[in-house]
């Protein structure tokens, strides 16, 4: 599946490069799943975007379990976050791994969503300031070449958006920036039980981000590692409850040809906002909220956004510049040429009927640019 996409890389979400995974006793050192890990997305072409997660189970004696922290990620060291106790431990397991890998891994993550109750870093900035000191430092140490980016922040406009920028605000002020080489960001507002698939919010999580770096030290250039937009109307909200919550309101009904529209605004968006890459789940199934936001179900059939991500990546890759003409029109350059990509308005009158007009869905509609009219369902690519 990842060979037919064609994306590269490959973000182990699954965290197994846990501390606790890796070294599961002190000074003894299992490598199995990285290295299948490693040897997997060898042969699919890809790297590794891993993320490491600082935590072990014999360094965390005396460190509370995390309550109400249901993800298989925090399972994996007892649901016991709290930062390193050992440094000096804890720096050799990252020097051991960086070495093992660095030919293997695009990017390191430190953490995942720390600024969240399970992660063992909610309302410590400072702490997780000094996680990402060492843990940088360490990892670039290893290998001057690697790549290193946080453990993605949560939206800044979601329910808990006061403690996310306080958090994220004092991490920048500290001069955070310093240590990482892209600022990760999740963005999953847009497959939760309340989702309204509004754009202007996304804006402004990004203006947010790129101010607040921009005021400390300088912007760094985004990496969206979670992402994503549901298809159909998902009857298990949210994933594990059988049945959708009694105060729960029902989902728009989104085709999948309506999903993929939405990725295409979405995408544009964020690489018009100083996005360098953005992460799609792989595989999901029909009915859960994140996973019918996945390229392929359950039994591998793609969805219908798959050709229109291949799309983006063929028409915008590489691209040198991008400007925002007005709401809903976007200018890219690519190769030093102009591409343009619109839903809303009418069509800038710099765009010359010579020009090639392109559907969400990757085809040629066979229309004048001065025939079209744009439609905010149906984004099109002209070039």
């Amino acid at each position: 599946l990842v060979k037919e996409t064609g994306f590269s890389p490959d973000r182990e979400v699954a965290t197994i490069f846990t501390w606790n995974v890796i070294e599961p006793k002190k000074g003894t050192f299992d490598w199995t799943l990285t290295d299948l890990a490693a040897k997997y997305a060898t042969k699919a072409n890809a790297k590794l975007s891993a993320v490491i997660q600082p935590f072990a189970s014999w360094d965390q004696s005396g460190t509370s379990t995390a309550k109400n922290c249901q993800a298989i990620d925090f399972a994996w060291y007892d649901n016991k976050p709290g930062a390193p106790k050992d440094i000096d431990e804890y720096k050799s397991f990252l020097t051991k791994t960086v070495e093992r890998y660095k030919d293997n891994v695009a990017v390191w993550e430190i953490g995942n969503e720390y600024d969240s109750g399970c992660g063992g870093y909610q309302d410590n900035p400072q702490g997780y300031y000094d996680l990402v000191k060492v843990t940088s430092e360490t990892i670039k140490k290893a290998d001057p070449k690697a790549i290193v980016t946080n453990g993605g922040a949560l939206e800044a406009t979601g329910q808990d958006a006061i403690s996310i920028k306080s958090f994220w605000t004092t991490f920048f002020s500290l001069r955070g920036n310093t240590y990482i080489d892209y600022f990760n960001l999740h963005y999953n507002v847009e497959r939760t039980p309340s989702a309204k698939l509004d754009i202007a919010n996304f804006q402004t999580d990004l203006d947010y981000f790129n101010n607040l770096m921009q005021a400390n030290g300088g912007k760094k250039p985004i990496y969206i590692t979670e992402f994503g937009i549901y298809s159909g109307n998902p009857a298990d909200q949210p994933i594990g409850n059988p049945q959708p919550a009694s105060n729960q309101k029902a989902l728009t009904e989104l085709s999948q040809d309506r999903q993929a529209a939405e990725y295409l605004k979405y995408s544009v968006l964020a690489f018009a906002n100083g996005t360098n890459k953005i992460f799609i789940d792989l595989v999901g199934p029909d009915k859960i909220i994140i996973g019918s936001s996945a390229m392929f179900d359950e039994v591998g059939k793609a969805r219908t956004f798959l050709t229109t991500l291949k799309l983006i990546n063929q028409k915008l890759a590489g691209f040198t510049k991008a400007e925002k003409i007005t709401d809903g029109q976007y200018k890219f350059t690519v190769n030093s040429k102009p591409v343009y990509v619109l839903w809303s308005g009418k069509i800038p009158s710099e765009i010359s009927d010579s020009s090639e007009v392109t559907n969400y869905k990757s085809e040629l509609t066979n229309k004048k640019p001065s025939e079209t009219t744009l439609d905010n369902n149906q984004p099109i690519i002209i070039e």
